[in-house]
């Protein structure tokens, strides 16, 4: 997921960078087994501060993938 995301590209949208970096952090989250670590990523995708950029990812669909990593996240 986190590798090749594939949102759309809009116009005011999401930095593609930090949008990546998230993913990233909660791909990481996801594979691990600390009930911490889990938490603390889920807590930054909840309201991370992405900056808005001229050219970017779609910020609904970002929104949405980000809401369903959290719920993936969620204590098992």
């Amino acid at each position: 997921m986190a590798d090749d995301p594939t949102f759309t590209i809009a116009l005011r949208g999401y930095d593609m960078n930090e949008v990546r970096a998230l993913l990233r952090q909660g791909e990481a989250a996801l594979a691990s087994d600390s009930p911490a670590e889990r938490a603390a990523a889920a807590e930054a995708l909840r309201r991370p501060t992405i900056t808005v950029r001229l050219r970017g990812y779609d910020r609904t669909q970002v929104e949405n993938t980000l809401g369903l990593l959290v719920d993936r996240l969620a204590p098992r």
